[in-house]
């Protein structure tokens, strides 16, 4: 009984800071255009650590806010030499058209680049009220995932371990 119960505070321990990464789960196959209209493919990341961070259509303010803070606390951390790619999307599938005003009304803006899944592509993993972050190698084998309710710069720090390890 008692490796039971220690078994279950392993994993109540683990689930509470991220989620065990597959290994054989690959990088998804898409090409996805961003609110100003430029299309990002996949294929693209190949040689890369990738960090591809989701938000359901309710949630593009956190998206945003979450994906700035790791994209610009990594810029102060990364080398020359580290190769790290950082995509945010939006899961778009039974989306009001209110979010699509919404999005072109603030396309002119001088936001971050966010991908815009209409046919929910990626919507594997997403739930509301949280980002969900997943981090693959180089060669296309996810490494990390994990959901946010907030970042901080302990977190990104954490984070970018994982491109110091791919190399």
């Amino acid at each position: 009984m008692k490796y039971k119960i220690r078994s279950i505070s392993v994993i109540l321990f683990l689930s509470a800071f991220g989620i065990s990464a597959d290994e054989k789960e690959k990088l998804p196959d898409f090409k996805l255009p961003d609110q100003k209209g430029k299309i990002f493919n996949s294929a693209n990341v190949k040689g890369n650590t990738y960090f591809l961070l989701g938000c359901g259509f309710k949630d593009v303010v956190l998206c945003r806010k979450h994906g700035r803070k790791i994209y610009w606390k990594m810029q102060t951390l990364l080398k020359d030499e580290d190769r790290a790619i950082f995509s945010a999307y939006l899961n778009l599938k039974n989306a009001p058209p209110a979010v699509f005003d919404y999005i072109l009304q603030e396309k002119e803006k001088d936001y971050e680049s966010l991908l815009l899944d209409k046919k929910g592509i990626l919507s594997t993993g997403i739930v509301e009220g949280r980002s969900f972050l997943r981090v693959y190698s180089p060669k296309g084998a996810l490494i990390h995932k994990e959901y946010f309710e907030s970042v901080d710069d302990a977190k990104v720090s954490e984070l970018y371990k994982l491109v110091r390890s791919e190399k």
